[in-house]
C-alpha cells in the first residue's frame, strides 16, 4: 500500500471534511457528531486533567521539601503548602474513583483547578510581607498557570481565553498595587510583565488551536476508521450476498474465495493451464422442466412493462412454491421454468418434492387461466437421477445442471401433457408405493424418449379427487409441518402453507383477492369465472398478486416497514449500502429508502462509537498495542515509522513562526528591564537574523525565487531538516534567554550604601533577576509550539535548558539572586554587619533562585507530560489514518469486486440502473432492432459427454465444454465485440445478442444496427476460428451450429432469489429455430437480416425455406463458410 498521503496537524481548513472552519469557529455540522466528540474529548482530557493533579501534586511536595531543607521559621508557608498538597492529592483520588463524569461536571473541576492555581498564587501574595513585594512576584507561576489552562483542561476557548486575560489582569492590578516600597521604575516591571502575560496567552492559544484541530481530526479519523470497518464488513455481505443470489452457497464460498486470491495473487491465475471449475456431482437429484403452453399468446395482449411484470411476478410465485417444496430454482428459460430437489443438500423426499411443486405451479397457472380467460397452461416432466451442477465460463455466470438425467427430464416437458405431471420410472423408483399413477406413453410423443426406452407415467392430482393419492396430501402436510418447527426453532415468523388458509393467510407471496378472500395455490380450490365480477387481463390479474424486486430476496433479506403497496423494495444491495446518493433516484419512495440506510449506517457508526468511548477501548487499544514502545512512542516497525517521518508538515513554518515571536517577546522583555550591554544587543541582533532567516525558508511562497522555494519544500518534506532546524531553534531562544546573566555585573555587597543607589537598568547592574528565570519559562514554551518535534528530543533539550538554568542561578552567579532578596530584606538600609541578625530575616522568606527553580522544573514536568500526549495524540492520528487507508483501500476492492460480480450478472448499462442511478423497481427495455444468435455444439452431448468413471463421471466433460465457453468470453473481451452482450448459456448452447445498449431503446430508429449485426457475423467467424483452435490443441472434432435473427424484442430482469437478465420475443424465438434447423459448421439467418450485412461483403448461400415453429416457412440463408 502506497504511503497514507494526508498531512498531519497540517492544512486544518481542507483535511477535516466533517467541521468546518472561518478561523478558528470550528462547528460539527452534525449534533450527534458532536455529542460523541464532547464525549471523546471528555474522555482524551479526563487523563490530561489527572496528570495536572499529579504535575501539581509534585510540585508541592517540592516545596515542602525546600522549605525544611532551609529550616524555615514561617510556618504559614508550609500550612499553605501542604494545604494545596492535599487539595491535589484529594481531587485526584476523587477523579480516579468516580470516571462517570460528565463533560459539563469536568468542566466545573478545570475551573476548580484553575481557582486552586490562582489560589496559591495570591495566597502567596498574601503570607508575603508588603515591604517585600514587587511587581514581577511569580510571574513565572502567571505563565505556567496561563499556559496549562489553555493545553491541559478540558475548557473550550472563550473560557480559556477569559481566564487567561483576568489572570493577568489580577496579577498585574493586585501585585502593583500592593508593592508597598520596591517602586523602582515600575513602569518598566508593567510593560516586562504585560509582555509576558501576552506571549504565554499567545503560545497557549495558539498550542490550544492546534491541539484542538488535532483532537477533531483523530476522532473523525477514528470515526472514519470504525465506519469503514463496518462497510467493509458490509460488502463482504454484499459481495456474498450477490454471489448467492445467483449460485448455492458451497459454490458461492469457492468463487469468492477465488476472486480475493486473483486480487491478491494475479500471478497465480496467470499460471494456471486450465480455468478454474466449478462443478459438482450430486446423486438422486430430481429435476422439474416446467413450460407455460400459450405463453406466446399471452405475450402478445401485453406491452413490454407488463410482460416482464408478468414474468418476474408468476416466476417469482414459482420460487416461493419451490423454497416451500425443498426445491431450487436453476434456470428460466424464456417461458421455461425449472428446478430441482435433492440440492445442495441430499433428501430423501426430492421425488415428491418435485411432484408437490410441479401440482402447485399447474394450480397456479390454473388461476391465471380461470380469471383471465387466456388458454394457457402448464407442461411439467419430471426425471430423477446424476446431476452436474456448477457454473460454465467467465461471464454472465449462472448455476446450471447437466447431466444424460437432465436431458431426460428435458423430453419428459416436451413429450408431456398440458396440465398433467409427467414423470420417468427413475422418479416412480422414489416415490411411495401408494401414489397414484397412470400411464404416460411419453415415447409416442417424444422421439428421444422412444430412442431411450424410457417409461413415463402421469401422476394423478390429488386436488382432482381428495379420495385418492392421499399420500401426496399427507406429504404436503409433513412438509409444511417440518417448515414450522424450522421456523420456530430459528424464532423466525413461519412461512405461509397451506395449513395458514384457515386462518386467512396467504401462501408465499400471494395476495389476498380484490374481494377480500384470500387465494392459495394449493388450496384446492381456484378462482373461477362466477368468482370475479369482471374478467381481467393476465398483467391485471397478476398484478394483484405481491411482486418481488430482482435482488430482493437473498441471505441478508429483511421485511422493510416502508415497503410500497404491492412490492417488497427490501432490496440486499439497498441495505448493505451499495447504492450512493444520486440526483436521479427515483421517486420520493426510493429517495427516502436510500437516505434511511444510510442514516441508519450512520447511526451504526454512532453507536460503535459511543459504546467504544464508553468502555475506553480506545485507550486501551493504544496502551496495549504491540505497534509502539510505551516510552519513547516510536513504531516497533521501522518501515511505520519511516512512513510516519515523511508524513509532510505544512505547518512547520507556522511552529517557526511562532518560535520566533517568542524570541522577539524575550528580547523586548530584556531589553525593557534588563541591563543593555553590548553583548546583549550582538546576540539579539544575530539571533533575531538567523531565526528570521529560517522563518523566511520556511515560508517561502511561490512568489519567492526557486532557490527558496526549494529550500521550503525540503524544511516542509524532510523530517531530519525539520528536527535539526527546530533543535537549532530552540537552542538559540534557550541561549537568549539566559546568555545576558552571564554577563551580568554583580552588585557590590560590600558598599554601606548599595542598597541606597537607584536601581536603573541602563547601568550594568542586574536588578531584576526574576525576569532571567521568567524568559527562561517563555524560552520553554517554545519547545511546546513544536507539535511534531519528537518529545523525547523535546525533553532532552528541556532538561538540558533547565539544568543550566539551575546551575547559573545556585552556583556562579547565585550572588545576583542573593543581591535582590537583600535588597527586599533591606530596601532602604545598608545591609547589617550582624550576620546573625540576617540571617534571621532571610529565614522569613523562600529565596528568589528557589521560587525559580521550583517554577522551572513544575513548566518542565508539565511540558513533558504535554510533549508526551502530543505525540501521542499525532502518533495516534497515524496508525488510524493509515488503518482507515487500508480498510478503505480493501472496501474499495471489494466495491470494484461488486461492480465486476454485477456486471457478470447483467449488462453494464442494466448494472448501473440498479447500483449507480439507485433506482428501485422492476427493469424492463423495448428494443427495436437487436441482432440475436444462438451457437450450440451439438455433438458434445450426443458424442463426447459420458458418465463414466473414466472422465469422473462427467466432469472432465463439463471441463472441456467450460474451455469452450471461456474462450467465448474472452472474445467479448475485445472492443470490436462491445456491442455484444452474453446472454446466458443453455447446455452447449452460446446465446448472445447485439445491440442491447441505452441508445438502442426503442425510438423508432437505430442508426448503429447495421454496426451491431456486422459485429455479430464477425463474433460468429470468431467463433467458428476459437472452436477450431481448440480442436486442434485438445484433439477433439467439436463444431457449431449458429442460427442469427434481429428484430425487436424485450429485455429485463426477472427472479428474487436469482435475478436473471434475460430477452423475450418472436426474434429471440426465430434465433432459436435457426440455430435449430441449421447445419453442423454453418451459421444460418434469415433473409431480412441477410439484406442488412450483405452490404458489408458477407457472402451467402443461395436461400431456402425453413419451417419454423408458429411462423411457418421462413426463408434463410447460410453464411459463406470463408468469410469475406
Amino acid at each position: 500500500m502506497s504511503l497514507y498521503n494526508y498531512r498531519l496537524l497540517g492544512d486544518p481548513f481542507n483535511v477535516i471534511p466533517a467541521w468546518r472552519q472561518d478561523g478558528y469557529k470550528s462547528k460539527f455540522e452534525n449534533d450527534e457528531i458532536k455529542r460523541l466528540y464532547s464525549q471523546y474529548f471528555f474522555k482524551q482530557k479526563m487523563e490530561m486533567v489527572l496528570q495536572l493533579l499529579i504535575v501539581l501534586a509534585i510540585n508541592a511536595f517540592i516545596l515542602v521539601i525546600l522549605y525544611f531543607a532551609h529550616e524555615k521559621e514561617w510556618p504559614r508557608l508550609l500550612i499553605l503548602v501542604l494545604v494545596f498538597f492535599f487539595i491535589c492529592i484529594g481531587m485526584l483520588f476523587h477523579l480516579c474513583k468516580t470516571r462517570t463524569h460528565s463533560m459539563r461536571s469536568l468542566e466545573v473541576i478545570s475551573v476548580g483547578i484553575w481557582l486552586l492555581q490562582v489560589g496559591l498564587l495570591f495566597a502567596l501574595l498574601g503570607i508575603t510581607p508588603p515591604e517585600h513585594r514587587t511587581p514581577a512576584d511569580h510571574t513565572a507561576l502567571v505563565v505556567f498557570i496561563t499556559f496549562v489552562t489553555y493545553t491541559m483542561l478540558p475548557l473550550s476557548l472563550l473560557p480559556t481565553v477569559t481566564l487567561g486575560i483576568f489572570l493577568a489582569l489580577i496579577h498585574g492590578l493586585l501585585f502593583t498595587l500592593f508593592s508597598s516600597k520596591v517602586k523602582d521604575h515600575m513602569t518598566r516591571q508593567m510593560v516586562s510583565n504585560v509582555l509576558v502575560y501576552l506571549c504565554s496567552n499567545l503560545c497557549g492559544l495558539y498550542h490550544h488551536h492546534l491541539s484542538e484541530i488535532a483532537h477533531r481530526r483523530t476522532f473523525l479519523e477514528t470515526r472514519g476508521y470504525v465506519k469503514n470497518q463496518l462497510e467493509l464488513g458490509k460488502q463482504k455481505e454484499q459481495q456474498e450476498s450477490l454471489l448467492r443470489s445467483v449460485l448455492p452457497d458451497y459454490i458461492a464460498k469457492e468463487m469468492l474465495k477465488d476472486i480475493l486470491t486473483n486480487n491478491e495473487q494475479p500471478h497465480k491465475r496467470m499460471n494456471l493451464q486450465f480455468h478454474r471449475i466449478y462443478i459438482k456431482k450430486h446423486d438422486a437429484v430430481s429435476i422439474i422442466f416446467a413450460d407455460i403452453v400459450g405463453f406466446t399468446k399471452m405475450a402478445s395482449l401485453c406491452t413490454a412493462g407488463e410482460l416482464v411484470k408478468i414474468l418476474n411476478t408468476l416466476f417469482g410465485r414459482f420460487d416461493a412454491l419451490a423454497a416451500r417444496n425443498k426445491c431450487m430454482r436453476i434456470k428460466i428459460l424464456g417461458d421455461c421454468y425449472y428446478c430441482v430437489s435433492g440440492l445442495p443438500d441430499p433428501s430423501t423426499d426430492h421425488a415428491i418434492c418435485t411432484v408437490l411443486m410441479a401440482f402447485d405451479m399447474i394450480t397456479c397457472i390454473k388461476e391465471v387461466r380461470d380469471n383471465t380467460r387466456v388458454n394457457v397452461n402448464m407442461r411439467v416432466g419430471i426425471n430423477t437421477g446424476t446431476v452436474l451442477c456448477g457454473v460454465l465460463g467467465l461471464r454472465k455466470w449462472q448455476y446450471d445442471v447437466w447431466s444424460d438425467s437432465v436431458t431426460i427430464a428435458n423430453h419428459m416437458e416436451s413429450g408431456g401433457v398440458s396440465g398433467r405431471v409427467h414423470i420417468s420410472a427413475a422418479t416412480k423408483s422414489y416415490l411411495p408405493t401408494d401414489v397414484l399413477l397412470e400411464p404416460g406413453k411419453g415415447e409416442e410423443r417424444d422421439k428421444y424418449l422412444r430412442e431411450q426406452n424410457i417409461t413415463t407415467y402421469l401422476v394423478i392430482n390429488p386436488e382432482d379427487n381428495p379420495n385418492q393419492n392421499e399420500t401426496l396430501l399427507k406429504y404436503r402436510k409433513k412438509i409444511a409441518e417440518e417448515r414450522a418447527q424450522q421456523a420456530s426453532e430459528m424464532s423466525q415468523p413461519m412461512p405461509e402453507d397451506s395449513s395458514s388458509e384457515e386462518h386467512g393467510q396467504t401462501n408465499g407471496v400471494i395476495k389476498n383477492k380484490p374481494n377480500g378472500k384470500s387465494k392459495a395455490i394449493n388450496s384446492g380450490r381456484s378462482s373461477t369465472a362466477s368468482e370475479i365480477d369482471d374478467e381481467m387481463t393476465v398483467h391485471q390479474f397478476v398484478g394483484k398478486w405481491e411482486s418481488v424486486t430482482p435482488f430482493a430476496a437473498g441471505p441478508q433479506d429483511t421485511t422493510s416497514s416502508d415497503k410500497p403497496a404491492g412490492g417488497q423494495t427490501s432490496m440486499v444491495m439497498l441495505q448493505v449500502g451499495l447504492f450512493p446518493m444520486h440526483a436521479s433516484i427515483a421517486g420520493k419512495k426510493g429517495r427516502n429508502k436510500v437516505l434511511n440506510q444510510q442514516l441508519g449506517l450512520e447511526q451504526e457508526v454512532n453507536d460503535h462509537m459511543r459504546k467504544t468511548i464508553e468502555d475506553g477501548r480506545s485507550e486501551k487499544l493504544w496502551q496495549k498495542s504491540e505497534h509502539i514502545h510505551r516510552i519513547t512512542l516510536r513504531f516497533k516497525s521501522e518501515a511505520m515509522e519511516r512512513d510516519f517521518q515523511r508524513l509532510p508538515d505544512s505547518m512547520f513554518k507556522y511552529y517557526l513562526a511562532c518560535a520566533f515571536l517568542v524570541f522577539l517577546f524575550i528580547g523586548a522583555i530584556q531589553l525593557i528591564i534588563l541591563p543593555r550591554e553590548t553583548i546583549t544587543i550582538v546576540s539579539l541582533l544575530s539571533a533575531m537574523i538567523l531565526l528570521l532567516m529560517a522563518v523566511v525558508i520556511a515560508m517561502a511562497s511561490p512568489n519567492f525565487c526557486d532557490c527558496l522555494r526549494y529550500l521550503s519544500n525540503t524544511v516542509a518534506d524532510s523530517y531530519r531538516v525539520r528536527i535539526a532546524l527546530a533543535v537549532f531553534t530552540t537552542l538559540v531562544v534557550y541561549t537568549v534567554a539566559f546568555i545576558q546573566l552571564i554577563s551580568c555585573k554583580r552588585e557590590d555587597s560590600s558598599s554601606a550604601n548599595v542598597h541606597q543607589k537607584p536601581r536603573h537598568p541602563d547601568d550594568e547592574t542586574c536588578h531584576y533577576p526574576m525576569y532571567f528565570f521568567v524568559s527562561g519559562t517563555l524560552a520553554m514554551l517554545c519547545s511546546a509550539v513544536f507539535l511534531k518535534l519528537d518529545h523525547i528530543i523535546k525533553d532532552v533539550l528541556m532538561l538540558v535548558a533547565v539544568t543550566a538554568y539551575i546551575i547559573l542561578m545556585h552556583i556562579p552567579y547565585s550572588d545576583i539572586f542573593d543581591s535582590f532578596d537583600d535588597h527586599l530584606l533591606f530596601p532602604n538600609t545598608s545591609v547589617p554587619s550582624d550576620s546573625h541578625t540576617i540571617k534571621i530575616e532571610k529565614q522569613k522568606i523562600l529565596k528568589l533562585k528557589e521560587f525559580g527553580t521550583v517554577y522551572l522544573l513544575m513548566l518542565f514536568i508539565a511540558l513533558i507530560v504535554l510533549g508526551y500526549e502530543v505525540e501521542r495524540t499525532a502518533r495516534m492520528d497515524f496508525m488510524q489514518g493509515r488503518h482507515a487507508a487500508q480498510k478503505k483501500d480493501q472496501m474499495e476492492d471489494f466495491k470494484t469486486n461488486n461492480g465486476i460480480l454485477l456486471r457478470n450478472l447483467l449488462p453494464g448499462h442494466v448494472a448501473e440502473h440498479f447500483m449507480g442511478c439507485g433506482k428501485i423497481g422492476l427493469y424492463h427495455d423495448e428494443y427495436a432492432n437487436v441482432g440475436v444468435m444462438f451457437a450450440s455444439i451439438p455433438n458434445f452431448f450426443a458424442e463426447f459427454y459420458a458418465e463414466t468413471d473414466v472422465n469422473n463421471n462427467g466432469i472432465e466433460c463439463m471441463r472441456v465444454l467450460n474451455e469452450i465457453i471461456a474462450d467465448f468470453d474472452e472474445l467479448l473481451e475485445k472492443y470490436k465485440f462491445n456491442c455484444i452482450e452474453k446472454i446466458k448459456t443453455i447446455g452447449a448452447t452460446y446465446m448472445v445478442a447485439a445491440g442491447l445498449t441505452p441508445q438502442a431503446v426503442y425510438d423508432g430508429t437505430d442508426t448503429d444496427l447495421k454496426s451491431h449485426l456486422q459485429s455479430l457475423c464477425e463474433f460468429a467467424y470468431a467463433m467458428q476460428d476459437a472452436v477450431k483452435r481448440f480442436n486442434k490443441h485438445s484433439f477433439n472434432n467439436f463444431q457449431l451450429r449458429m442460427g442469427i435473427n434481429h428484430g425487436p424484442l424485450v429485455a429485463g430482469v426477472i427472479g428474487a432469489t436469482k435475478p436473471q437478465y434475460d430477452i423475450w420475443g418472436n426474434t429471440v424465438n426465430v434465433a432459436s429455430r435457426m440455430e435449430s434447423t441449421g447445419k453442423v459448421g454453418r451459421i444460418q439467418i434469415t433473409e431480412e437480416t441477410c439484406q442488412i450485412v450483405e452490404q458489408f461483403g458477407f457472402k451467402f448461400d443461395e436461400p431456402h425455406m425453413v419451417q419454423v415453429k408458429g411462423k411457418g416457412q421462413m426463408k434463410a440463408r447460410f453464411l459463406a463458410e470463408e468469410r469475406k
